[in-house]
């Protein structure tokens, strides 16, 4: 296994001025990192649980988290990343990855980008003000994606490195990229609010809401831990996450049941009482909706996967 640290390469393609990647990250007990690529700029890293090394570029970058959780540790404060999170590291940042609770693993798409490109995009933009913004915040500026939206550009992102385009339609590619990502969240105000760094006790209370004995118990243990009234903890929520508290914790709640469902052989019922969700109709409702098929069938599928 290639000894390999959590970064974007220090050595931006030269035709592109750019590199995409795409980094798969699990965490081990007693290991030093190392990753396996796998073609395409895809590297399956495991990672210790200190984390990654504490790390700063030359040059920006743009991390999308697309499935699961991570602690990103920036100038000396930490952000918890979950699926949908957008980050733009800036050259004077310095960051690691560290585990979030639960030790889950975590994809992420980085792209990086030399300066030359980064000054085409704001001469491109003939504004400012976008740089104010970006340069302005101590943390790296974070905002959240739609479902949707994250999934197109995770896609088109990733497909610059497996068609055959000429470096010079990559590069374009790149470009226009990075424009629609700036315009969207530095120029447009309503979507720049969301930059504001999450408040630290909310970032604590989502920790805590991963632990089973917390979101098995629901909207009133939100409210108990947090000491805010149900009103304000929505508003939170909507504002940072893009989420209801409820959704939150349906998410948790449905996530831990596919967990149970792969790896133990509770009852599917057991299994919904287990979570406090009293319907059994609306299990398999919420069930349904996060993972597209039945608790049953995922159960069949999960088996026959195991099997291979």
């Amino acid at each position: 296994m290639k000894k390999a640290e959590l970064t974007a390469s220090t050595r931006l393609d030269p035709t592109l001025g750019a590199e995409i990647s795409f980094h798969a990250i699990a965490w081990r007990e007693n290991t030093s990192p190392s990753a396996i690529p796998s073609g395409g700029h895809v590297l399956y890293h495991q990672l210790p649980l200190e984390g990654s090394t504490v790390h700063g570029h030359e040059h920006p970058e743009i991390i999308v988290v697309i499935n699961g959780r991570i602690m990103h540790r920036v100038n000396g404060e930490k952000q918890l990343l979950e699926t949908g999170a957008l980050v733009f590291i800036r050259p004077d940042d310095v960051h690691q990855f560290l585990p979030a609770s639960g030790l889950s693993p975590c994809e992420m798409v980085f792209l990086a980008f030399d300066l030359d490109l980064f000054v085409a995009v704001s001469n491109y933009l003939e504004d400012a003000s976008f740089l104010q913004k970006y340069t302005e915040p101590v943390l790296s500026p974070m905002f959240h994606m739609e479902e949707s939206r994250l999934n197109q550009l995770s896609l088109e992102m990733l497909s610059v490195n497996t068609k055959s385009f000429t470096p010079a339609l990559r590069r374009a590619y790149i470009k226009a990229t990075l424009v629609n990502l700036f315009v969207r969240y530095f120029l447009n105000d309503s979507n720049y609010l969301q930059a504001d760094s999450i408040p630290e006790w909310l970032s604590q209370l989502c920790e805590l809401m991963h632990k089973p004995e917390n979101f098995t118990a629901g909207l009133k243990r939100m409210q108990q831990l947090s000491g805010y009234s149900p009103e304000y903890l929505c508003a939170v929520f909507r504002r940072f996450l893009d989420k209801s508290p409820t959704a939150f914790i349906n998410e948790l709640r449905i996530n831990h049941a596919a967990h149970l469902l792969s790896d133990s052989p509770m009852d599917i019922t057991a299994i919904a009482a287990k979570l406090h969700i009293q319907s059994l109709s609306r299990f398999y409702a919420l069930f349904r909706r996060y993972y597209g098929c039945s608790p049953a069938r995922y159960r069949r599928l999960a088996g026959s996967r195991q099997r291979l």
